[in-house]
């Protein structure tokens, strides 16, 4: 038996404000976690309008108004005990989460560090009930005249906590936390209507609307929200959803991101990491897409019990939702997220959906069409199984490598010579035609909705660069290599040749086969055909250059991948190169069968497009004309 009067014990059973005040420690950080936690009661209540205010940034007070269920008197006093909750009856029903609160410890936990009072009505009772808390301990419990609904004041956040006090920082700085947690739920519950004041000043006036992209206009403005394009993957027991801005809009910081699990804001590394993964095999770039993206999953498939906040969460089965995310994402962006649209004049036209490009086919159109520029060799670059250098007047098209999509031939109206179309099937652009060439540096097409202007180094580039990442040799544009009748030996600087040592496989993926000699030595034994007959040493010198300052510059060793990124980049088509048609038609037919037709992989578009509808609209030939 223990003596419960031994005075030798030195263990002590906690009062319960004490131990509110411990729990008030973990779920209440600031003036914020308060307005999440109020805020979140009220989604769970049903609520279809939220009102916030906030005087100090919440260190002063804190009012949140809602006009959801309401409580009787018992329920709403039975709610300010620690583990007093309507969410779950059982253990059991922690594994089948519904609802955003589950613990039943926020309102005692708020109520133990603050002048707390709450103000609750049901609709179908005739009054309401009020009750008023100070530093946890219950002060008085009355009937009060209410609309129906719930309206709780925290007051002196901290007041009785000193410690707790000083730790809380400048006013703007809890306002801005306060604010972007309620840009996150206006997110993921955009037909609920929320308003916040600060000091009496309206911040946010959002009414609700049965279409997302009100949300995303309200939360990132209207300019951001007409580049977004919508994402959805949808599988037995997973949905993914939400709207990801195009490349062309980006943020240094991850600040414009937002994830959430079955409507619950979250961090996750899960779902960070496979958004991360997916948009960087698309793009390669240091800055961030803006995203608001929605998981949603059986909720025995995952755990939020996990973090005191509930701001973390655990999948069951990790590598499903990684997958869906990744291929929700992918195939938001490619199909017509990466393409971005040319207008002659900004305009601010009503919100709508990003407009994409639906290029189904060629029709029938007139006869018109650029000459063919003046045929140079390109030998040097490409390998297209012909020897005569004189200009072709009527190029052949050229049927695609691999077996994939083919192009097309087909007599222009009026005896015009034979085009060459070119399929982009599964992406939102279908057969397009070459016209010709602008500058020597950008390719001219048509299709049946639009111009397309294409930069021939990034396209070139891009159709390296996968193909050497998947070690592809088949193509007229692909890497073939030339073994040296007499081998070539490379002196490095130290830098160099371990740079070098450790990226000989991605330099063979290139078309460079080089091997170690000794010391800094290298003996160069093959290199890519199309610059057999190019200063090749200085080519693969500046690429090693480009290796080594990145490697110094980020003080970690390049990574393979960035080491064929240089290589493709240094490899491709030039500005100023002048193409014939059938290099054009091969170049752009070669760029259809990639994974990514749309950007480079420094994140680069390829693709500019000119709609007919703009070109009509500039020229006034939209109308009764």
């Amino acid at each position: 038996m223990l003596d419960e009067e031994n005075d030798d014990s030195i263990v002590r059973l906690l009062d319960d404000n004490t131990a509110n005040q411990i729990a008030a420690g973990e779920v209440v950080e600031r003036p914020s976690s308060v307005v999440k936690e109020l805020v979140e009661n009220s989604l769970d209540a049903g609520a279809s309008r939220i009102e916030v205010e906030l005087f100090e940034g919440g260190k002063n007070k804190i009012v949140v108004r809602d006009n959801g269920a309401g409580m009787s008197r018992t329920d709403a006093v039975l709610a300010l005990q620690r583990h007093a909750t309507s969410k779950i009856r059982s253990a059991d029903d922690l594994f089948s989460i519904h609802t955003l609160g589950f613990r039943g410890e926020a309102l005692p936990s708020i109520a133990s560090v603050s002048d707390f009072r709450i103000l609750t009505k049901r609709p179908q009772d005739e009054t309401g009930t009020e009750i008023i808390v100070r530093a946890g301990e219950l002060a008085e419990v009355r009937d009060a005249a209410a609309p129906d609904g719930t309206q709780i004041t925290v007051e002196n956040l901290f007041f009785c906590v000193p410690a707790r006090l000083k730790f809380l920082k400048t006013t703007q700085t809890e306002l801005n936390h306060a604010t972007d947690f309620l840009h996150r739920l206006i997110l993921a519950y955009h037909t609920i209507g929320f308003r916040l004041t600060h000091d009496s000043h309206e911040l946010i006036a959002y009414p609700g609307s049965a279409d997302p992209r009100q949300a995303l206009a309200t939360v990132y403005g209207r300019d951001v929200a007409r580049e977004m394009v919508p994402l959805l993957y949808e599988s037995p027991g997973l949905t993914v959803r939400g709207s990801v801005s195009k490349p062309s809009v980006s943020k240094a910081t991850r600040s414009a991101q937002a994830f959430f699990v079955n409507g619950r804001h979250v961090r996750s590394r899960t779902v960070q990491h496979a958004f991360d993964a997916a948009f960087s095999r698309l793009m390669t770039t240091e800055r961030h897409p803006v995203v608001a993206l929605f998981v949603e999953i059986s909720p025995e498939l995952v755990d939020v019990n996990v973090h005191p906040a509930k701001t973390e969460v655990r999948f069951t089965r990790d590598g499903e939702v990684y997958a869906a995310i990744s291929r929700a994402v992918e195939s938001a962006l490619l199909t017509g997220g990466l393409v971005p649209e040319v207008t002659v004049q900004a305009s601010l036209p009503e919100l709508a959906m990003p407009t994409t490009l639906a290029m189904t086919g060629m029709g029938e159109r007139g006869s018109d069409r650029l000459a063919p520029p003046l045929r140079t060799s390109l030998s040097n670059y490409v390998n297209l199984g012909s020897s005569d250098p004189a200009p072709s007047s009527t190029p052949n098209p050229l049927p695609l490598s691999g077996g994939g999509r083919r192009s097309e031939e087909r007599v222009e109206p009026g005896g015009g010579q034979p085009s060459a179309y070119i399929g982009f099937d599964g992406y939102r652009i279908g057969r397009l035609r070459v016209l010709g060439q602008s500058r020597n540096t950008y390719i001219i097409a048509e299709t049946d909705d639009a111009l397309l202007l294409i930069d021939q180094h990034i396209a070139h580039e891009r159709v390296l660069y996968e193909q050497m990442m998947n070690g592809a040799t088949d193509s007229a544009w692909g890497v073939v290599t030339q073994h040296l009748a007499v081998p070539q030996t490379l002196e490095l600087s130290p830098a160099d040749a371990r740079v070098v040592q450790e990226r000989l496989g991605a330099l063979e993926r290139s078309g460079f086969v080089l091997e170690p000699f000794g010391g800094e030595t290298f003996m160069v034994r093959a290199v890519p055909a199309r610059i057999a007959d190019k200063p090749y040493l200085e080519i693969l010198k500046e690429i090693i250059e480009d290796l080594t300052q990145t490697s110094v510059a980020r003080r970690l060793l390049v990574a393979h991948e960035s080491a064929i990124i240089m290589a493709s980049c240094k490899m491709a088509v030039k500005k100023g190169d002048p193409l014939t048609m059938d290099e054009m038609t091969r170049l752009l037919a070669d760029l259809a069968q990639m994974r990514n037709p749309f950007t480079c992989p420094h994140g680069r578009p390829i693709l500019l497009a000119l709609s007919h509808h703009e070109m009509d609209r500039k020229f006034h030939r939209i109308g009764p004309h």
